[in-house]
C-alpha cells in the first residue's frame, strides 16, 4: 500500500516499530483497543512479486465486526500485506502476513476511500488505524496468535503516523483488473474464528 512513498516510509516505519519494542511510551495502550469477532475466509492470488490481490469468497467473506456493531467485509483490491519494512521479519510477526487478516480490513478501509466506495466517508486514517488495532486484538484475544501489546501498538502508531494521513489523503484508486478474479489463487487460507 504505501510502496508510493519509497524508503523514507519504510525508516519512519522502522524507528516507530523499534521505539515501541523497547518499551518507549507511546500515545495507546493496548486496552483502549476492542476486540471485535473475526469470521471468513481469507483469499490472496499472487499477481507480481510483492503485489498480491485480495479475493473475497463469494459464500465466505472475511468480515470484521467491531465491538460497536459494525461490520466490514473487504471489497477485491490490491495489497501488498502490511508494509512491514524487510529488516524486521526476522521477529516474530513482523511480515506482510504476520496479521493478515487486520492488514486486509486496514488496507480494504484506504481502497474505500481511494475509490470513493459507499461508506468511506464515515472513515479517516486514525479510526482506519483504530480498525487495524481492533482486528489484531481480536486474533490476540481469541488466540489465533500471541498476545503482543508491544507489536499491536507499534504497527497502530505507524499506521497512525501523518505519513498515512499523507497517504490517505493523496492515494489513488487502483482496481485489479476484472478478468484476474477468474484466475485459480496462488496461496489460500481459510480463517475459523467464532
Amino acid at each position: 500500500m504505501w510502496s508510493a512513498f519509497g524508503p523514507g516510509l519504510k525508516y519512519w516505519i522502522t524507528a516507530l516499530a523499534l521505539a515501541a519494542s523497547i518499551g518507549t511510551a507511546l500515545g495507546a495502550s493496548y486496552e483502549e483497543f476492542h476486540a471485535g469477532s473475526l469470521k471468513g475466509k481469507l483469499i490472496v492470488q499472487w499477481w507480481e512479486p510483492d503485489k498480491f490481490v485480495f479475493l473475497p469468497d463469494k459464500d465466505n467473506p472475511l468480515t470484521f465486526k467491531r465491538s460497536n456493531g459494525e461490520t466490514i467485509t473487504p471489497g477485491r483490491m490490491f495489497t501488498d500485506g502490511g508494509s512491514i519494512p524487510r529488516g524486521l521479519w526476522i521477529f516474530r510477526n513482523y511480515s506482510p502476513w504476520g496479521y493478515a487478516p487486520a492488514f486486509i480490513v486496514h488496507d480494504w478501509l484506504f481502497e474505500m476511500k481511494h475509490c470513493g466506495l459507499p461508506g468511506n466517508e464515515k472513515y479517516n486514517h486514525e479510526i482506519a488505524a483504530t480498525v487495524m488495532a481492533e482486528v489484531m486484538k481480536t486474533m490476540m484475544e481469541t488466540k489465533q496468535v500471541g498476545v503482543a501489546k508491544l507489536t499491536l501498538l507499534a504497527m497502530y502508531e505507524a499506521v497512525d503516523s501523518d505519513i498515512a494521513k499523507t497517504y490517505w489523503d493523496t492515494g489513488k484508486c487502483v482496481p485489479p483488473p476484472a478478468g484476474f478474479a477468474a484466475r485459480k489463487p496462488f496461496y489460500e487460507f481459510e480463517l475459523s474464528f467464532d
